[in-house]
């Protein structure tokens, strides 16, 4: 049985929280013809949520550029949430650029009406986390804090700490990825996020251990407090994501 959260964020009929987990499909495009392609081939697959990483995109810093794909493709998103991801070159993201581009480039797409949550980075300054949260309070849309580590996990009181700290920051659903060097630190992610649902987040989580260790948190996570998997539709965009296909039926096995 899913493990639900105190506080539920509902984003165009999607319940963060609620439930039943929720599959997330990314999507990487680097040109507008490979964009318009990709978001039309990920909608028709039915995912519950897609997530376009920006930081991919060619035009990245072209925030009207942006704007305009963004409202080019809104027909073929319908009631599918959209995450908007520009993602810091210090946590994964593909290329560097000025936090005042992220920023005009997050705000021109949030003015479209169809960028319906934006992910940032823990790590940012708080006046940028600050100035985010007031772009998504002010154009109705939700802010995922998120936090990466590409290399190891973490100890369970670090985990369960930055979790905390993505509350408080401002965060709508805080976010944590982690790499395992074993299925032990696959245990000490599931035991972080169990422990931070029972006792100090009462929001949406979204938790995963990446890699080929990994896999199993992105079948299983529900059950230990984590609402979103990403899965792969044409292309992951982390390592260790499964085929939207594969997740759903091993989902249906376990429900």
């Amino acid at each position: 049985m899913k493990l639900e959260s105190k506080v539920k964020v509902t984003v165009k009929g999607k319940v963060f929280g609620g439930p039943r987990g929720l599959a997330c499909i990314p999507m990487v495009p680097a040109t507008r013809e490979a964009f318009t392609a990709e978001i039309r081939a990920v909608a028709a697959m039915n995912p519950d949520i897609i997530e376009w990483r920006v930081d991919y995109y060619e035009e990245a810093g072209d925030a009207a550029a942006v704007a305009s794909a963004l409202t080019e493709a809104a027909d073929c998103l319908k009631n599918i949430p959209l995450i908007f991801t520009f993602r810091h070159v210090c946590e994964g993201g593909a290329k560097e650029y000025p936090q005042e581009v992220r920023l005009a480039t997050i705000k021109a797409a949030l003015e479209t009406g169809f960028a319906d949550l934006i992910d940032i980075e823990a790590c940012n300054e708080k006046s940028f986390i600050d100035a985010v949260k007031a772009l998504t309070v002010a154009n109705g849309a939700r802010l995922i804090l998120s936090s990466h580590n590409f290399k190891a996990t973490p100890s369970e009181d670090a985990i369960y700490a930055k979790l905390v700290e993505e509350k408080l920051l401002g965060a709508d659903i805080p976010k944590l990825a982690v790499m395992p060097q074993s299925f032990d630190d696959v245990l000490t992610l599931m035991r972080a996020t169990y422990r931070a649902r029972m006792e100090a987040v009462d929001l949406p989580m979204i938790t995963m251990s990446m890699g080929e260790t990994g896999k199993i948190s992105r079948v299983i996570g529900d059950l230990y407090g984590s609402d979103m998997s990403f899965v792969v539709g044409q292309k992951g965009s982390a390592p260790g994501q499964i085929p939207v296909d594969t997740v759903k039926k091993l989902w249906e096995l376990l429900a």
